[in-house]
Parts: structure tokens; C-alpha cells; sequence
């Protein structure tokens, strides 16, 4: 199978079939990931769950998913990408038809922990494929195509087992993911291969040569990655507020009803899935793969939909047309940003260790996404509007945007 290297070893422009490959399994993780939460009122109805016993089934599977980020890029660094990204849908796949013979609520939760495992691996492992086969003007891109992976799994999600869950049950309905994990691990095997390692890269630095904790110590002694993944906490921040607050932001503050605030959510979500390789490709193809540019960018577009949000809006009384243009905005700046965020890791690492870099960024971005929520809702819950919330926001995410724009990125020198 021709993967895209030319006679002399180097790589071509861009490798569909690789990223293809890399997508699906993270398509397929995706599904799983918002295919549960979809069918959490059958869940709720036969356990007899409260909405907080059902929000920690996602408590337990983001909780095992952040901590053992780092161990499992270390994995993924010794093993390589194709058994990364094998082992995680594998053990996802095999751990959704465990779904279907679950007795208690108890179990349920035991089994999201264990899949919070192999959730963790996936990042590391798609993003060193990434690193791995395609040249550093085109990552960008690549990266933003396959961080759409997860949103669109979601959405398949959210539109598919629902309806299944009706026809056939929720048990039987979450088998589908399962099987379709397995079906993706196969293909994986069948197809995938990592890219063979120069002999000169090789004996420069040896992965199983280095201790984990050796390896750690190098990562957070590097300032670049230290910089970036500390703006990572802030875009991080950015996500988590709005996937927590916006719908609410749209009922409460203007008035929507539950379902046009959820179509408004809906359009966030279209926003983020176009936004990721969009601005990749802006990254690409108009600013000379300049990322730090891009961020900035990123910043003061974020900054003026919360003015907006925070000091206009109101005032205006705008029409369903401005709120959902202002919605996609959102999802296209504050949570569009996950394409050239995690493809600006690798720059700043060594290829060996790519993997334990993803996760180590992941626990920073995953930071922000956890405390964010409360802050943002606090502040709203003192004002009784989300008016100073947004505001709050808006500024922290430009001052981080414009910090990274100072500091960022020394590595951006290195090829």
C-alpha cells in the first residue's frame, strides 16, 4: 500500500490515507465518548439515577482519561502510534459491549474508568501519526481535520443511538459503537503501518533508552512546552465554559426556549468542527504556518464576541440570524482552536516524545476545561446575568493570546 513517501524516503504534501485512518479511530471514540451521555435518560430510568449520579459517569471517565494522559503517551513513544491507536479503540470497543451485561450503576462507573484509559491514548497516538507522516507547513491542517474526529463522532452520536435506544433499548443500542470499535481496530491492523525511523534520528536519542521520569523532567524543564501548554490551560478554559455554560446562556439570559437554545449550542458545535481545520488551514496556507499569528488572531476575535455578548447584545434585541452567526463565531474562535494547538506540541519535542508532550498539554487543557465552569457560572449567579461572565472571559483569553504571542515559540525556529 502506497503511503505517500516518495523513492527517497521523504514525505509528500499531504497523506489522506493515513489521516483517514487516524480519524476513524478517533471518530469511533467520538461516538463513545457523547454516544453514553445520548442515552443517559434510558440509564437514568433503569437504575433510578439522579442527574448528579449520572453526571459522574462523565466525572469518571474524564478523571482516569487526564491521569494517565502522560503515562500512556510514554506508551505510545515505546510502542508507536499504530499500537496507540489499536490498543485505545480495542479496549474501548471491547469495553462498550461490557455495556450490555452491566447489573448496576456501580458497574457502569467502573467500566467508564477503565475506558477512561483508553480514551487518554488516543491524542498521543494520532497526533505522533500526524507528526510521524506528515511535514511540519502541512500539521496544521492535518491536525485541525482530525480534531474534528471527536465532534463528529458526537454528533453521530447524538442523532443515531437516541433513536436506537427507543427501537431496540439502550443496552443493545450501545453494542453498535462496539462492534464498530472492533471493526475500526481491525482495519487499523490491516492497514496502518508506522513510518519507519532514519537510522541518524535513531541514534541521536533512544525512547526505551530514557526513563520516564528522565524523560518528564526534560519535557518540564523545556520552556516552550511549559508556555504552550499553559495557554493550552486557558483555551482549555475557553471550552469548557462555553460546553458548560452556553445552552443556559441562551435560555436564561434571552429568553430562547429549550429547544432553539439547544439549536444555538448545536450551531457552537458546527462552528468548532469547521473551525479546526479552517484555521489550520489559515495557519497553512496565509500565515506561513506562523501559529503564534494565528493565536493571536484567535484572541481578538474571541475578545469581540464577548464584548458583544457583554455590553451590546441586550441592548440590541437581535433576531434568531445574529444570535446563531454570534454561536458559530463562538465555536469557530473558542473552541476551534484544537487543530493548532495540538499540532504546535511537536514542534517543540523531540519525535520520540511526542507522545508523553500530548499528555502532558492534555492535563493543563483539561485543567482549564474543569475549573472553568464554576468560575463563569459564579460570576453569572452574582449578576444574575452572564453579561460580566463573558466579559471576564473575553479578557483572560486575549491577555493569555497576547502572552503567547510574546513568548511563544522559540522552537517554531526548529524544522
Amino acid at each position: 500500500m502506497d503511503f505517500n513517501v516518495s523513492k527517497k524516503g521523504e514525505k509528500k504534501q499531504f497523506n489522506w490515507s493515513i489521516l483517514f485512518m487516524i480519524s476513524l479511530a478517533s471518530i469511533v471514540m467520538g461516538i463513545y465518548r457523547d454516544g453514553v451521555a445520548a442515552l443517559f435518560p434510558f440509564v437514568q430510568i433503569e437504575f433510578g439515577l439522579t442527574r448528579a449520579q449520572l453526571g459522574l459517569y462523565i466525572t469518571f471517565l474524564y478523571f482516569t482519561s487526564s491521569l494517565f494522559s502522560i503515562f500512556s503517551g510514554r506508551l505510545v513513544d515505546l510502542k508507536g502510534s499504530k499500537w496507540g491507536i489499536i490498543s485505545g479503540v480495542l479496549f474501548v470497543g471491547i469495553l462498550l459491549i461490557l455495556h450490555y451485561i452491566v447489573p448496576n450503576y456501580i458497574i457502569l462507573l467502573m467500566l467508564a474508568a477503565f475506558a477512561g484509559l483508553g480514551l487518554s491514548i488516543n491524542p498521543s497516538a494520532a497526533n505522533k501519526g500526524i507528526t510521524e507522516w506528515f511535514p511540519q507547513k502541512w500539521r496544521s491542517t492535518a491536525t485541525g481535520i482530525w480534531s474534528t474526529s471527536f465532534p463528529i463522532g458526537g454528533l453521530l452520536a447524538a442523532s443515531l443511538l437516541p433513536l436506537l435506544g427507543i427501537l431496540i433499548g439502550w443496552r443493545k443500542a450501545i453494542l453498535f459503537p462496539g462492534l464498530l470499535a472492533l471493526l475500526c481496530a481491525f482495519l487499523i491492523l490491516s492497514f496502518y503501518q508506522n513510518k519507519e525511523r532514519e537510522k541518524v534520528d535513531f541514534n541521536k536519542y533512544d525512547a526505551n533508552s530514557i526513563s520516564f521520569w528522565k524523560g518528564l523532567n526534560q519535557l518540564i524543564n523545556n520552556i516552550d512546552l511549559v508556555a504552550i501548554s499553559t495557554y493550552g490551560f486557558f483555551l482549555g478554559a475557553a471550552a469548557g465554559a462555553i460546553t458548560a455554560h452556553f445552552t443556559l446562556f441562551l435560555y436564561l439570559d434571552y429568553g430562547l426556549t429549550e429547544s432553539a437554545a439547544g439549536l444555538g449550542f448545536a450551531t457552537v458545535h458546527f462552528g468548532s468542527i469547521l473551525g479546526r481545520p479552517g484555521w489550520g488551514l489559515i495557519c497553512d496556507r496565509f500565515l506561513g504556518a506562523n501559529k503564534r499569528k494565528a493565536f493571536l488572531f484567535i484572541g481578538i476575535l474571541f475578545i469581540l464576541i464577548t464584548l458583544v455578548f457583554g455590553l451590546f447584545l441586550k441592548n440590541l434585541n437581535p433576531s434568531f440570524t445574529i444570535i446563531f452567526i454570534l454561536a458559530f463565531l463562538v465555536g469557530w474562535s473558542g473552541r476551534g482552536w484544537n487543530g493548532l494547538f495540538y499540532s504546535s506540541i511537536p514542534e517543540m519535542v523531540r519525535e520520540e516524545q511526542v507522545g508523553v508532550a500530548i499528555g502532558l498539554s492534555l492535563l493543563f487543557a483539561r485543567a482549564g476545561m474543569l475549573l472553568s465552569p464554576p468560575i463563569f457560572g459564579y460570576i453569572a449567579d452574582l449578576r444574575n446575568s452572564y453579561d460580566f461572565s463573558w466579559l471576564f472571559l473575553g479578557l483572560v483569553f486575549f491577555l493569555a493570546s497576547i502572552g503567547q504571542y510574546l513568548f511563544y515559540i522559540k522552537a517554531q525556529r526548529k524544522e
